[in-house]
């Protein structure tokens, strides 16, 4: 079952706390992050610890994602996607040192980010790129990752409105001037998966596993 980012907390509620078999997969565009406990995801609802600069630093000060098309040439646009790229890549290790489900959910989504932006980096480094059609798609491929950071329900309320403001800029900049279409735009989900084998019960001991069953009705 899909779900979107803000359903996902009522329907966890209503898994009991000693029912097995449940999983969440987060999918932010190329990003995604499978085996997630209900445990985990509540962690993330009440995460303390959320580094609330995260925000900021990936998509707020960073003109390149959301400004018009002012980068004409690639040798304007390469400084600023490679000190993003080293951003991502370094807060990327620092999750995962943190170790757990938690970090490594942020620590995927954060390699992924920079992953595109290198990506973007590497196609402007060539001999004549094209900078729209380069930009572009770095714009929409980063669109659902920057997305999930935006929602994260510990966002300070004062960077989630300035980062929607912005968003919405950098969604009319992609139609208009980058050749893109909103429906190119995906949003991130969350997906729900139930293993009716992993439960409690004596009697399903028996029964050899047949995998996990992803329910497929739309939420």
């Amino acid at each position: 079952m899909r779900v979107t980012l803000s359903e996902v907390w009522n329907f966890a509620d209503i898994i009991k706390n000693d029912e097995k078999g449940w999983s969440f997969a987060l999918h932010a565009g190329n990003a995604v992050v499978d085996s997630i406990s209900k445990e985990t995801l509540q962690q993330l609802r009440d995460d303390n610890d959320f580094n609330t600069e995260l925000l900021p630093e990936i998509f707020t000060f960073r003109d390149i994602l959301w400004q018009p098309d002012v980068f004409i040439e690639a040798t304007q646009s390469l400084p600023s996607l490679r000190v993003l790229q080293a951003y991502c890549e370094g807060q990327a290790r620092v999750n995962e040192e943190t170790g757990g489900e938690l970090g490594n959910i942020y620590a995927e989504l954060l390699r992924m980010l920079g992953k595109e932006t290198g990506n973007a980096v590497e196609q402007l480094g060539k001999e004549n790129p094209n900078v729209t059609n380069v930009l572009g798609t770095l714009r929409k491929n980063t669109f659902p990752i920057i997305k999930f950071f935006i929602v994260h329900p510990r966002n300070r309320l004062d960077y989630y409105r300035d980062a929607v403001n912005r968003l919405n800029y950098a969604v009319k900049v992609i139609i208009t001037e980058f050749n893109g279409k909103y429906t190119d735009l995906q949003d991130p989900f969350w997906e729900v998966l139930y293993d009716k084998h992993k439960t409690s019960h004596a009697e399903d001991k028996a029964v050899q596993p047949k995998g996990k069953e992803r329910i497929e009705k739309e939420g």
